[in-house]
């Protein structure tokens, strides 16, 4: 799968089917694209203790929501032979309003709240030198994982490295035959009044990359380090992680594992994670495919605790035309925690949290 800069500018930052060209001159061209994304859904996430009581219970109901619904105006314009000017800015509409009597979110029961930027950004490229933005962006990051959703996508790949941030400096090389190379910085996302990041959030992350294919094989890879504002400045809040994935495609069959490793310390604990998801796509007739996956996690903070993560995921989608895809989508997400004994000795367990879901969704690309 070679991809060109220009793909890139527009494909790895947009997932429109298309993009409707409303201005085309003296080597300027302005796209705008964009998708309504509505599903049709039931929801339930609950947690019980030890002792099997429900503890929290949330999201048991049937309704229809906004799925993603964006809008998207992409901008480039030729400065040499060789070198162009690009910017985007993608606008979504699930920005939320409300809050609880606690500050808690509450977003509005149809998932359409006002309108705001999900991406923008500004850079520079070339097809010998490569492509730099600044801006809000994802990272390499978002490219990791091969399994397919329109929804309920249960790989925790964000959660390993940073896949998306609001002031991202990005570089992208395409320069060698199937293989895109990838680096990126972001700066500190959340400061109070003062300017001074928030306690516990992003301080700086940094990352590189590589996507390459071969014949049938689609390969992906990932290193990431994130750190975190601690209150005390001489303590330790970062987090090291790894991402990679296998894919393999015969005929309409394409068969992928996705997997990551990270490790965290935090105020003197140490903490590890991993996963690993292998899923399927099976392309039954040129309208329709099946696909699926499955998601094993565990983490654990030394001497402290663990947890272990089994996830399911199940899909069906049809093709109408080149621009409009309904699919049915189900997901099934269980996580059990333990605590390490006070004698050091084995864990016991603490309890359990379940999410499930199953919806009947529509996207229509423009």
């Amino acid at each position: 799968m070679k991809k060109t800069l220009v793909a890139l500018a527009v494909t790895a930052f947009a997932a429109s089917a298309s993009a409707v060209t409303v201005y085309d001159a003296e080597g300027s061209k302005v796209d705008i694209d964009g998708s309504i994304r509505m599903v049709v859904e039931r929801a339930n996430s609950e947690t019980k203790n030890s002792l099997g009581t429900i503890t929290e219970k949330k999201r048991t109901h049937t309704g229809i929501r906004n799925a993603g619904t964006r809008i998207g105006v992409t901008a480039r314009h030729q400065l040499a032979e060789d070198f162009y000017a690009l910017g985007r800015v993608e606008v979504r509409f699930d920005k939320v309003d409300k809050f609880d009597k606690d500050g808690n979110d509450l977003p509005s029961e149809d998932g359409f709240g006002s309108a705001y930027a999900k991406r923008a950004y500004v850079g520079l490229g070339s097809k010998q030198y490569g492509q730099v933005t600044f801006g809000r962006q994802v990272t390499i990051a978002d490219d990791l994982s091969q399994s397919v959703d329109y929804e309920y996508g249960i790989n925790p790949k964000g959660d390993y490295i940073v896949d998306a941030a609001s002031q991202v400096v990005r570089y992208d090389y395409n320069g060698i035959e199937n293989l895109q190379l990838s680096a990126h910085y972001a700066f500190a996302q959340k400061r109070d009044a003062n300017g001074e990041v928030l306690v516990d959030e992003l301080q700086n992350a940094f990352g590189v990359g590589a996507l390459y294919t071969v014949d049938n094989w689609d390969l992906r890879a990932a290193y990431g380090h994130s750190s975190f504002k601690t209150q005390n400045g001489d303590d330790k809040n970062r987090k090291d992680g790894v991402l990679a994935s296998v894919g393999y495609t015969a005929g309409d069959l394409t068969l992928s594992v996705d997997g990551g490793y990270r490790h965290e310390k935090k105020l003197g604990e140490k903490g590890n994670a991993f996963y690993v998801s292998p899923g399927f796509a099976y392309q039954v007739v040129p309208a329709s495919k099946v696909y699926g996956n499955y998601l094993y996690e565990r983490a654990s903070i030394k001497d402290v605790n663990k947890e272990k993560t089994h996830g399911f995921l199940l899909g069906v989608d049809y093709k109408f035309h080149k621009q409009v895809v309904a699919f049915v989508e189900g997901k099934y997400i269980r996580t059990k925690g333990f605590d390490k004994n006070a004698t050091g000795e084995g864990y016991t367990y603490n309890g359990r949290t379940t999410d499930k879901a199953i919806g009947v969704g529509m996207r229509v690309y423009w």
